[in-house]
């Protein structure tokens, strides 16, 4: 396995940035979540499909870039 592409891949600042917002953006889906579903009891599996989602686009997304370039 070659480390030293995949430390250069996730210290991009590209990457670095985009992690930063993604945390950002699940917060307030969260707290939103939580505002709108407070008492119903599939609130979990909610935040974990919205989790899942931004997982799996957010790969695809790192997957397409090229960063070799930079």
């Amino acid at each position: 396995m070659d480390t030293d592409a995949l430390y250069a891949t996730f210290t991009h600042p590209k990457v670095v940035t985009s992690m930063l917002l993604i945390g950002i953006g699940l917060g307030l889906a969260l707290s939103v979540l939580m505002s709108l579903f407070r008492d119903e009891w599939y609130l979990p599996f909610v935040l974990a499909a919205v989790c899942l989602g931004t997982v799996l686009l957010y790969m695809v997304w790192l997957d397409r870039q090229d960063f070799r370039d930079d």
